[in-house]
């Protein structure tokens, strides 16, 4: 990690030195040596980080590489910001005035001092042997983790919970005799889900129908000839001088015709699959490859027709249980040893675990040398932190394993994690913006800063370290505080979680990132004392009292999130903060912004959304950096010339007469959303949004919305279309209306006033899985959907459509529809008999419908034949 902080670093010192107007040549050339002398480090330390563990005196020398390395980053940005502070002021000077020449005479003595400390530590890292590889070192993880996970694995097996209906359904998979082809399914899950324990299991039952039956453990580290050779029946000795071709014509040869079952167990890249998968042949008589694996890349490469066995955490009930089961082994009636006082102790010691089984067992095993001690019980569920004791670090040592094997780039990423509080969800595209304002993401050529990023999010939900629901998103609590912890021990943002954090009785100068947490508002004038503050955060706000932001103090400030603080000015010395790269202020008191916020050049993300803003400062549309901008409705931009090359996102802006000026020229458009849409904007608009190729959501509303903005070949990017107000009356020949974006995929509408004809269109969407038709959005009282007709729809929401009395679903309509809502239809009489042909319907909720339509949807009713089949059936 130690090379990825220098690598960051580096590029960032780098990227200042570009600014080339405010460094006389004296003071780049100190700077640039410095640069070299750290770039020149990275090789060395990629021998240093991997032997660190082990030695004590390298990892200190890590640790004051990354400190100094930081060190003249601070310097560099500070000097930057001091110079062209004073180049503002003397603009009218050419020639140096004498503070200047004092600044750059500090300058040259601090940044002398970082080159005698560089000196310093290559002297001393020739003293302990660290060696320039050249190149990073093949992945070494500590076998030592690695024997203890079989050790917690081993322990579980026996007393397995919560994981009946998985393993029934892998089993039934498996001994499937109509499957005749060789096929491969994958377990799947975060460290310590138990993806090992199910399926140990799972061997033990299914080993004996099958005629040559073996389990390979596979591991980050791994030989290839080893895993062969476990995959064989012959004895060790025979197969030791083997070449590895002829163990892999052995290995074919032993199998060949045989019904097999193979267990790859901990498998952790692609390669293993596309290496062994050619010398298993396929007798097409039921042979299976059972894979277990963090990584969901990994399953869909040995099988991608086969959906994988996604493991979920244990419910409180069922962590209780397995917790309790291995706190009293060898006890069949737990209730007599264990009070229900203790009882209570041990839920809320299992819930901590988060329903992880790994943090379960290892935890009850502390508990088993205890006793049924209420005093001890009760000093364990006070005190847990799982880096302070031996058997919390046994966790974070598993988990860390899906941390190490990261690219270095995404653990960046990843430690980001580390500011939020624990169990905070976080939407997914605001935390792409924060990793973009940071600097964690590396421009790529052919993708946007913000497409790279999405990358790195899908990058760590593949590998099972990030869980994502309803476009948020949140990590293990177990993650949390190993994310925590590295955090810390690399020195990584410095950050500081107040009031949970329990050092942060005080706020140091090294402090990079400071993260508030709920009621926290006195540190913020604390902050003073922490100039070296780069991301201030605030989650979870509690605070009634109006805070003053404390601009002066934080002057290399890049990320600034308060959303919901309760702060009702911004003073105008935020214009000072030269290196913001985002202003987060949605949902705070603000009634305006200052001029100054005009001067931020560097801005990529502004959002005001949910203030009481009503103008924002013009020099604002002139920031060239700006990407994100997020505004309250009603909101007219004053945008006066073109510009603004850059933006990709201008949501919930007020219609005017920018839009013919300027809407057009926005051509890096991903996301627009326009509000007081009226008839007279409508020739503006199709002129406008005919040049924004780019363009993938888009939100239109008012009192008259123009149907006709796409063409067959506009909009060929747009996925996500909103539209709330009533088409405007067709002018070009009623079939030019028919049109809509081909490759939409998600769809909402409110008062749009469709009729038949329209849903006729719509269904027809090739790419459309997501439908939601709000009230007046349809004026029919009947709507029918055709055989074939929605083929790709997997989520529809019919919702206030006060004229709807008869809804069709003919046979082989919405064949892949998952989850069907519909609320608030009063009229509607009954449901479709088309619903009991949707196989895939896996979820029906029905909300405040008439009290008769309900009970012909309870069992006994008169439809409920037509939705027995739907496992979940919601009646609200």
């Amino acid at each position: 990690m130690a090379t990825a902080v220098l690598s960051y670093v580096v590029q960032r010192v780098s990227d200042l030195l570009i600014e080339k107007a405010v460094f006389v040549y004296e003071v780049k050339d100190q700077v640039e040596w410095v640069m070299d002398e750290l770039r020149a480090m990275e090789c060395f330390l990629k021998d240093a980080d991997a032997r660190s563990k082990g030695d004590e005196r390298v990892k200190n020398w890590v640790r004051d590489v990354r400190e100094i390395a930081c060190r003249a980053d601070d310097l560099v940005e500070s000097f930057v910001l001091d110079a062209q502070r004073r180049r503002r002021r003397n603009t009218a000077c050419c020639v140096p005035l004498p503070s200047d020449l004092i600044v750059l005479h500090k300058f040259g003595k601090e940044i002398e001092t970082v080159k005698a400390k560089i000196c310093a530590m290559k002297e001393r890292r020739n003293t302990y042997g660290i060696q320039n590889l050249g190149e990073e070192p093949r992945r070494q993880p500590d076998e030592r983790v690695h024997e203890r996970r079989r050790i917690v694995v081993h322990a579980t097996d026996a007393d397995m919970v919560g994981m009946n209906q998985e393993k029934n359904k892998i089993l039934e998979y498996l001994l499937d005799d109509s499957r005749k082809k060789q096929s491969a399914i994958s377990i799947v899950g975060m460290g310590g889900l138990g993806k090992t324990t199910l399926a140990k299991r799972i061997f033990k039952e299914a080993r004996g129908k099958f005629s040559h039956s073996v389990w390979i453990d596979v591991s980050q580290q791994y030989y290839v000839v080893d895993l062969i050779r476990q995959a064989t029946e012959l004895r060790e000795k025979e197969l030791e001088r083997m070449t590895r071709a002829r163990l892999e014509e052995i290995l074919y040869q032993t199998i060949q015709g045989k019904k097999y079952l193979i267990v790859m167990d901990d498998v952790w890249d692609t390669e293993i699959w596309r290496i062994l998968s050619p010398h298993l042949p396929d007798a097409e008589n039921g042979s299976r490859v059972l894979i277990t694996t963090r990584s969901i890349d990994v399953a869909r490469a040995a099988d991608p027709s086969i959906p994988p066995c996604e493991l979920r955490s244990l419910t409180e009930e069922e962590s209780w249980q397995l917790l309790s089961k291995k706190a009293f082994p060898n006890q069949e009636d737990i209730e007599a040893v264990c009070s229900e006082p203790l009882g209570e102790v041990g839920k809320q010691i299992a819930k901590k675990c988060g329903g992880l089984p790994l943090a379960l067992v290892v935890l009850s095993g502390l508990l088993s040398t205890k006793g049924p001690s209420l005093r001890e019980w009760r000093r364990l569920a006070e005190t847990i932190v799982w880096e302070n004791i031996k058997e919390g670090r046994l966790c974070l040592d598993i988990l860390a394993l899906s941390y190490e094997d990261l690219p270095h780039q995404l653990k960046w990423c990843f430690l980001y994690f580390s500011s939020f509080p624990q169990d905070f969800k976080i939407g997914v595209k605001k935390l792409i913006r924060l990793w973009v304002a940071e600097g964690f993401v590396e421009h790529r050529a052919g993708e946007t800063l913000e497409e790279s990023a999405e990358g790195h999010f899908q990058e760590l939900v593949r590998r099972c370290m990030v869980t994502i629901v309803d476009k948020v998103c949140r990590i293990h609590d177990l993650l949390h505080d190993f994310a925590i912890a590295e955090a810390k021990e690399v020195g990584f943002l410095v950050c500081r979680q107040i009031p949970d954090d329990r050092d942060a009785s005080r706020l140091d100068s090294s402090l990079r990132c400071l993260s508030l947490n709920g009621v926290a508002e006195d540190y913020v004038s604390h902050v003073k004392h922490s100039p070296r503050v780069r991301t201030l955060l605030w989650f979870n706000v509690q605070q009634r009292k109006v805070i003053r932001f404390p601009t002066g103090a934080l002057k290399l400030l890049r990320v600034i999130d308060l959303e919901e603080a309760p702060l009702a000015v911004l003073p105008k010395q935020v214009g000072d903060l030269i290196h913001l790269r985002f202003l987060g202020l949605r949902g705070t008191r603000l009634r305006s912004l200052p001029s100054s916020v005009g001067k931020l050049r560097h801005l990529q993300s502004l959002d005001v959304l949910g203030t009481s803003i009503k103008t924002m400062p013009r020099a604002v549309w002139k920031i060239d950096a700006l990407r994100h901008v997020h505004v309250p409705d009603e909101l007219e931009p004053e945008m006066v010339e073109a510009g603004l090359r850059n933006l990709q996102v201008l949501m919930f802006v007020r219609a005017g007469s920018w839009i013919d000026s300027c809407l057009g020229t926005l051509t890096s458009l991903r996301e627009l959303g326009l509000t007081g849409i009226q008839g007279c904007h409508h020739r503006a608009l199709l002129s406008s949004l005919s040049n924004l190729s780019r363009l993938k959501k888009l939100k239109l509303e008012g009192v008259s919305i123009p149907p006709y903005l796409w063409t067959p070949s506009s909009f060929s990017s747009l996925e996500f279309l909103y539209l709330k107000g009533e088409m405007a009356r067709p002018q070009p020949p009623r079939s030019a209306g028919a049109r809509w974006p081909l490759n939409l995929t998600e769809l909402i509408l409110w008062g749009t006033r469709l009729d038949q004809d329209s849903i006729a269109t719509l269904e027809n969407l090739p790419e459309l899985i997501y439908l939601y038709l709000d009230h007046g959005s349809y004026a029919g009282n009947e709507m029918i959907c055709s055989p074939g007709g929605f083929s790709q729809l997997q989520c529809l929401v019919l919702n206030s459509l006060a004229e709807l009395e008869r809804w069709v679903a003919e046979a082989g309509a919405m064949s892949r529809l998952r989850s069907l809502t519909i609320s608030r239809c009063r009229k509607l009489v009954m449901l479709p008999e088309g619903l009991q042909d949707m196989t895939d319907l896996k979820d029906l909720t029905l909300r405040y419908m008439p009290p008769e339509f309900c009970s012909r949807a309870q069992k006994e009713g008169e439809d409920w034949p037509k939705i027995r089949h739907i496992p979940s059936v919601t009646l609200l």
